[in-house]
């Protein structure tokens, strides 16, 4: 910016003489000293406080340590002291520029190009203010069309023209980026701002906006209430402080019936809430998670994961249901399944201990899917007691025994895997290698089993127990052998005493 001056011989001045302060301080800004060059400009105010060359000598040295606001007041003041002064008009012009006031400073551009219609400089930066205002026009209408990308792309062009960066306009480039759902970086706008101005009605909505589709429902309800307060016929604060108020109510209520064990209440509340406002992420991702829960408890597992997935799409980084659905693959049986998803949570909370431990169990789980399942085998529960396991092998036993089932290849291989499901599940040292995942090769689990003895030898056992399915004393009469297949000797077969 040029800085008026006047020839004069710095050597023959008097320093406290208004000029001479001038001349000091103008030989200051041509050395870039604007520090020193704005004291001295202050200095002859001071002097002569109705001189309008000395505020615009000192505007511009404000401008060039970037206090556009301190320079406008300036040129505002001297406009005053001299209306038709082009320069002065000139200079506010460029200070509203800078600061973003694109309306008034195309009207002090109007001016100071009346009054000096040849000075090229204020007729370029008039084309550039030109260009300035069709970009936040553009900006504008794109945000109308929802084109966020394209908004944003405008805002930043125009932003780039000025040194200071207009509320409004930071207002609609957090609008846009919520319009992305980049939520954490419209977030940071938002909060910068209200440092700003926390009473701006305009950035606690904005600010609701974020929380509500966050899922911080009640931290939403208390923006939205305070942008009322300042603003009154704020309707879109209004409309989002009652869906936010009614969805939280919904889910709390949902919450409440869960803990109290009203399952079917809890799923219903649930499904309400979700039909409030399917375009929040966040809380209706919290919902059809809690949904899961309650089908967990009812036993509807398969139902339960189609929640979690719901759930999952909306918020791939679900930690918490990650952990729910890996938790209803396991009671499916659907091992690798829950080891991936245990997986993935680990790596999004990778220091959790809950979360490893599951991990292992899971593991665990897997590798035992991958061995024969003696529990099943034998057609009782994990959790089955001694007496159960025993009575399902008798029964199982007695189903498949060669001596009833004569040539029947898949019966007598069916007796050796009963067979063998209980040789493991009665010893209570091989039943806990074989519960927790342990391979037993070597350790008698697995191994070749003679099916007749280990048969004779339990109902030899089972002598005298009213619960035995066998006939008499569950004993031969007259003793027995086996042959060298698994049937009785030919003598034997019509009198022993087995009852099938």
């Amino acid at each position: 910016m040029d800085v008026e001056s006047s020839p004069m011989d710095t050597n023959a001045v008097t320093p406290s003489s208004p000029e001479d302060l001038k001349k000091l301080a103008n030989e200051h800004y041509k050395d870039k000293n604007y520090g020193e060059a704005l004291k001295l400009y202050s200095a002859a105010i001071d002097l002569s406080p109705d001189t309008a060359t000395y505020y615009l000598n000192r505007a511009a040295a404000l401008v060039m340590l970037k206090r556009p606001r301190e320079a406008l007041a300036d040129c505002l003041r001297a406009i005053e002291l001299e209306p038709n002064n082009a320069k002065a008009y000139h200079r506010a012009a460029k200070c509203h520029f800078s600061i973003g006031n694109l309306t008034e400073a195309f009207r002090s551009y109007d001016v100071a190009l009346f009054n000096d219609p040849y000075n090229t400089q204020a007729q370029k930066e008039f084309l550039q203010l030109g260009q300035a205002q069709n970009h936040l026009k553009q900006a504008q209408a794109y945000m109308e069309g929802q084109q966020w990308a394209l908004a944003i792309n405008s805002l930043e062009r125009v932003c780039s023209m000025v040194e200071e960066v207009p509320l409004r306009w930071r207002i609609i480039k957090a609008d846009a980026m919520f319009g992305q759902k980049r939520y954490s970086e419209a977030a940071n706008i938002a909060t910068e701002l209200l440092r700003l101005d926390q009473q701006n009605p305009e950035v606690l909505t904005l600010r609701a906006q974020i929380l509500y589709v966050q899922g911080e429902n009640q931290k939403a309800v208390l923006h939205c209430t305070e942008a009322l307060r300042f603003d009154p016929d704020n309707t879109k604060a209004r409309l989002l402080l009652r869906k936010a108020k009614n969805m939280e109510a919904q889910k709390e209520a949902g919450n409440d019936a869960f803990k109290t064990g009203k399952y079917q209440d809890a799923y219903d509340l649930y499904t309400a809430a979700l039909e409030i406002d399917p375009s929040n992420i966040c809380t209706n991702a919290k919902l059809y998670s809690n949904r899961a829960a309650v089908l967990c408890r009812l036993g509807r597992h398969s139902e339960a994961v189609r929640d979690c997935d719901k759930a999952l799409e909306l918020d791939p980084n679900f930690v918490k249901c990650l952990r729910r659905r890996a938790e209803c693959y396991q009671r499916l049986e659907m091992y690798d399944e829950s080891v991936r998803d245990l997986r993935a949570a680990l790596e999004l909370d990778h220091c959790s201990q809950e979360i490893k431990k599951e991990l292992r169990n899971a593991e665990q789980a897997l590798k035992r899917s991958q061995r024969k399942d003696y529990y099943k085998i034998l057609g009782v529960s994990k959790d089955a007691n001694d007496y159960e396991i025993k009575k399902a092998y008798r029964k199982l036993a007695l189903q498949y025994h060669p001596d009833k089932n004569a040539g029947d290849n898949v019966a007598e291989a069916k007796f050796k895997e009963v067979s063998e499901a209980y040789t493991v599940l009665s010893d209570p040292a091989k039943k806990q290698r074989f519960d927790s995942g342990v391979d037993l090769d070597g350790c008698g689990g697995g191994a070749e089993v003679d099916p007749n003895i280990f048969f004779q030898m339990f109902m030899g056992s089972d002598a005298g127990n009213p619960y035995s399915s066998f006939g008499g004393s569950g004993r031969h009469s007259g003793g027995h052998r086996f042959s060298n297949g698994y049937g009785f000797s030919g003598h034997q077969r019509g009198t022993h005493s087995f009852h099938f």
